[in-house]
């Protein structure tokens, strides 16, 4: 009862009786209605209309039907005299006979007499007494018409039976039909599991059915690439703890082992190592929660021009020491932008000790701050070009242009991966470009409302 065939097939076949019904009723009582009037109207016609008239005038004269068996009782009126042939007789409201071409008539109530024609007697639009013929083939065109009216009653429930079978067979296929996709799409959605992610339906049926099959493929095919960068990112995690841990097992188990003497020197290498694994969860934990959307943020206002003068002056001794010129150019009349200082100054943090990495000695690395169409973009360029590949995958966890220096230098390999996420938490983009003997990372950031 719960299935959606059988739901549509009643809804169908309840909504066929319910149409039926109306017209039904409608047509039932317009038959009745008009063979009424058709007979009311015959039978008038039978009576004659001086008839009728001189009745109604008698009453209204005499104030009662009494001695108006003498209008009955007239040639060509009453007929049938004395028993023989068609009986005429008046009748009061209440179906009483007082007055009738058969004397022993009177008296009598309209129901004891058996069949016959009647039409209302009517003075001033109230009704004063009803005037009745009976004839011998009366009870039979009686029944004649009472048949009409059985037969009109049963041909409408003939045609309801018919109807409703029909509606119900009709309404059982058109569900069948519209439910058929959607019961082909849940068996093969019931095979669904881990291991198929990523497969896709057949897209058939109607339109609605096809639109469900299309956004279930799309979000296979996320699911697919979501796993994919999951187990990948599990697999480089893996990767990255080796690397540490392995060094620091061999040192920790040499020194136990009497390989190495246990020195400040041989413990500091066991030491630089934690303080790796240290920064590679610290980055881990950082680029989950920027993803996820639930890093904490503290917005205020923030002067772009101060925010780059500071992540310079942070980094001004790094550069003087290796032997790279710092400069700062921002651009006049800036607007102010709503941001995490705190959040941002890491960003600068992490592109500057990028591009501190990349940088040649003697080489210079410059950042600007300019206002573009509503936009306030930052800009840190290094001396020095990468190729498309590299530029294509910068912002990829722990993808490293040269993977032996950096993991020298001690880098996670997600700098770049948070710093994407912590620019897009504050409605802004980055993105490198590279030509010009530089490379040149672009920060747009959306400027503060006036």
């Amino acid at each position: 009862m719960n299935k959606l065939w059988v739901r549509l097939s009643l809804g169908f076949l309840l909504l066929t009786w319910v149409v039926f019904g109306v017209v039904t009723l409608v047509v039932y009582n317009s038959v009745q209605t008009s063979f009424r009037e058709y007979v009311n109207e015959r039978d008038a016609a039978l009576f004659g209309s001086p008839l009728i008239t001189d009745l109604v005038n008698y009453y209204r004269t005499a104030g009662s039907w009494e001695g108006v068996a003498a209008l009955l009782g007239q040639p060509g009126r009453g007929r049938g005299v004395g028993g023989h042939g068609p009986q005429t007789y008046i009748a009061t409201p209440d179906h009483v006979i007082v007055a009738a071409t058969d004397a022993t008539w009177v008296g009598l109530t309209l129901e004891s007499i058996g069949a016959s024609r009647t039409t209302p007697l009517l003075l001033d639009g109230q009704l004063i007494g009803i005037l009745g013929q009976q004839t011998p083939g009366e009870q039979a065109l009686q029944a004649a018409e009472q048949r009409f009216v059985e037969q009109v009653r049963w041909g409408l429930a003939l045609a309801g039976s018919v109807t409703t079978l029909l509606a119900l067979a009709a309404g059982v296929l058109l569900a069948f039909s519209l439910t058929r996709p959607l019961q082909l799409l849940a068996t093969r959605l019931s095979h669904w599991t881990a291991a198929t992610v990523g497969e896709q339906v057949p897209v058939e049926g109607s339109a609605e059915v096809r639109q469900l099959a299309g956004e279930f493929n799309a979000m296979s095919q996320r699911l697919a690439e979501a796993e994919q960068v999951r187990q990948q990112m599990a697999a480089d995690v893996a990767h990255e703890l080796r690397t540490p841990v392995t060094v620091l097992r061999g040192h920790l188990e040499a020194m136990m082992d009497g390989v190495y003497p246990l020195d400040v020197e041989h413990v500091a290498v066991a030491y630089e190592q934690t303080l790796h694994l240290s920064r590679l969860v610290e980055d881990l934990r950082l680029l989950t929660q920027a993803e996820a959307g639930r890093l904490p943020l503290k917005f205020e206002s923030v002067t772009p021009g101060d925010l780059v003068r500071r992540a310079a002056a942070r980094f001004a001794p790094l550069a003087q020491d290796a032997g790279v010129s710092l400069v700062v150019d921002e651009g006049a009349l800036l607007p102010t932008i709503r941001a995490d200082r705190d959040r941002l100054l890491q960003v600068f943090d992490n592109l500057l000790i990028n591009a501190l990495r990349h940088t040649p000695t003697s080489g210079a690395i410059r950042l600007r701050v300019l206002q573009d169409d509503g936009m306030v973009r930052f800009i840190v360029a290094n001396t020095g070009e990468i190729d498309a590949e590299t530029a294509a995958h910068l912002f990829d966890r722990f993808w490293r242009a040269d993977d032996a220096r950096s993991r020298d230098a001690g880098g996670s390999g997600l700098g770049l991966a948070i710093t994407r996420q912590l620019v897009r938490l504050h409605q802004g983009e980055i993105h490198v470009e590279t030509g010009d003997g530089e490379t040149r990372f672009v920060i747009d950031l959306p400027a503060a409302s006036p």
